[in-house]
């Protein structure tokens, strides 16, 4: 959904209007946002309080015990800062006994999945940095849904009736199951001992998710089930202040989060499709084109990524022009056999903000696969993220599990610039397809000059591994022939995952502010508002 508001010239001797924007996955979030904006909040400050009002209504996709990453665009020094919210492995974390136990690979769900939460950390950091208003300020929304309760919206009851198997499998997680039962569609839910969560949150800071009465209940919580953390797993944990990683795509320099995040792939990607005109092709070999350099990417930088200590030069020598040029050259006319093993599922939230100085954040939160690891801490509604579920047990992967390393991350928060300023701030929820739909998003709107409405609207597809792809309704019967012609393979729908979740902010210069799109696959909108 869209939402605009016209901007207006202020009228004589009134203040002059101003304007700020949101754009995320669900009502009550931007909700959040925007009275935090209104009260005077930074852009990263509505980020935060529409994702935790998120870890409410969405409780499946994020939380408190899940991790968190970011770009800020701050206007007065016109400067761009990443931060990775991630957390590590704990110091007791044993792959041999993993595979002394019997297993090839790490398991997706349990407690051995559980690395340290990142994301309340990162979301305190951001506030120590920018924040305007009292901590409280940021929770009050996602506090009053919590306990006064809140209608659960098609996207997410979806989610949640997909989710049945896990919450009834899993430990804690009858609070997610009100009356044994899980909620449908319209039904107002109350997440009670969320709520009670939120306010220590809200009185005590972050700090109590790593060394209050939160971090003792998350301690205790895994020591019973034999887990890895540790007190001082959650007391040592720190956030990283990175620099962003860019790349420039048709003029546009385009920035995302160094590994162990997954952005390179969408960036090595469009350096990869620089040289090829596609705005001059037919639908059908721009749309082959864009899958190629997708997967060629995904191939060639995918195994590549893990902790950041073990990344080393990843960044320069996946966009070095000798090696783009190399790979530019591997891409036919066919569909080529090229493999990347990480398909899989995930749940992400989303939200992008701008305030009335200029600021914005791109702020993206998840606890991996829907609710996460099935481990929710007794007493107070934590799911803990499955993220170390992405690990690997060989001790050769740049991805391997070890004490105190971050694994492969798919969650991508990502801004593109023009004239030196944020022009587009987007990111495509969804795992493995978060690189796939941003580059989707970004041709559409560069080389097809289509609106952002359209682009995020748009059919979409997504690689499932080798020659085949999953493609969205309705696609045109048409375009899909072209592609099987080609020797892409086109799995039945109804064997296909999600095709992932949208939201963006874009600059429009003639208007002198920003547009919204809200992706209609989710239940959110884009919200363009005054402030004085």
């Amino acid at each position: 959904m869209t939402e605009k508001v016209d901007q207006a010239g202020s009228e004589e001797g009134s203040p002059a209007l101003r304007y700020a924007s949101v754009a995320t996955s669900h009502p009550r979030a931007v909700k959040a946002a925007q009275e935090v904006l209104q009260a005077g909040g930074h852009a990263v400050e509505a980020a935060i309080a529409a994702s935790l009002t998120l870890g409410v209504v969405d409780p499946m996709s994020t939380s408190l015990g899940g991790d968190a990453f970011a770009l800020v665009w701050d206007a007065e020094s016109k400067t761009l800062l990443g931060l990775n919210g991630s957390g590590r492995a704990p110091q007791a974390a044993d792959p041999a006994l993993l595979l002394r136990e019997g297993a090839g690979k790490m398991p997706t769900r349990g407690i051995q999945t559980v690395t340290v939460p990142g994301a309340l950390r990162a979301y305190g950091d951001l506030h120590e940095r920018w924040g305007k208003l009292p901590w409280a300020a940021l929770c009050k929304e996602a506090i009053d849904a919590a306990l006064g309760g809140f209608q659960l919206t098609e996207a997410v009851a979806e989610l949640w009736q997909g989710s049945e198997e896990c919450l009834r499998e899993g430990v804690g997680t009858d609070c997610f199951l009100p009356g044994s039962k899980v909620p449908q569609q319209g039904d107002r839910v109350v997440l009670e001992e969320l709520g009670d969560t939120l306010k220590i949150v809200a009185s005590e800071g972050p700090d109590s998710l790593y060394t209050g009465r939160l971090a003792e209940a998350l301690v205790k919580c895994a020591a019973e089930l034999d887990g890895w953390i540790r007190a001082e797993d959650l007391s040592s944990h720190r956030s990283e202040w990175v620099q962003p990683v860019e790349a420039s795509y048709r003029g546009h320099p385009v920035f995302t989060l160094p590994p162990n995040g997954q952005g390179l792939v969408v960036l090595q990607a469009l350096r990869i499709l620089e040289d090829f005109p596609l705005s001059d092709y037919s639908s059908e070999k721009r749309l082959h084109t864009v899958i190629e350099a997708l997967k060629t990417a995904f191939a060639d930088v995918g195994p590549q990524i893990g902790d950041p200590q073990s990344s080393g030069d990843l960044c320069a020598r996946s966009l070095d022009e000798d090696h783009v040029e190399s790979l530019r050259d591997s891409i036919g006319d066919q569909s080529s056999e090229v493999s990347f093993r990480r398909i899989g599922q995930s749940d992400t939230v989303y939200v992008a903000t701008v305030d009335a100085e200029g600021n914005a954040c791109s702020l993206i939160s998840s606890i991996c696969w829907s609710f996460g690891s099935g481990v929710v801490v007794p007493g107070t509604g934590v799911v803990l993220q499955n993220r170390g579920a992405l690990f690997d047990l060989d001790e050769e992967s740049p991805g391997k599990l070890a004490p105190g390393r971050r694994p492969y991350h798919t969650i991508v928060p990502s801004m593109a610039f023009r004239m030196s300023r944020p022009w587009l701030v987007f990111g495509v929820v969804g795992g493995f397809q978060q690189p796939q739909g941003q580059l989707q998003l970004l041709s559409r709107i560069v080389d097809e000059a289509e609106s952002v409405e359209n682009a995020v609207a748009s059919p979409r597809w997504r690689w499932a591994g080798g020659q085949t792809l999953w493609v969205e309704e309705p696609m045109s019967p048409e375009l899909v022939e072209a592609l099987i012609a080609r020797g892409h393979r086109i799995a039945d729908p109804a064997e296909g995952q999600v095709f992932g979740g949208a939201q963006c902010l874009l600059y429009d210069a003639d208007a002198s502010r920003w547009r919204g799109a809200s992706d209609p696959r989710k239940d959110g909108l884009a919200l363009t508002f005054e402030v004085r």
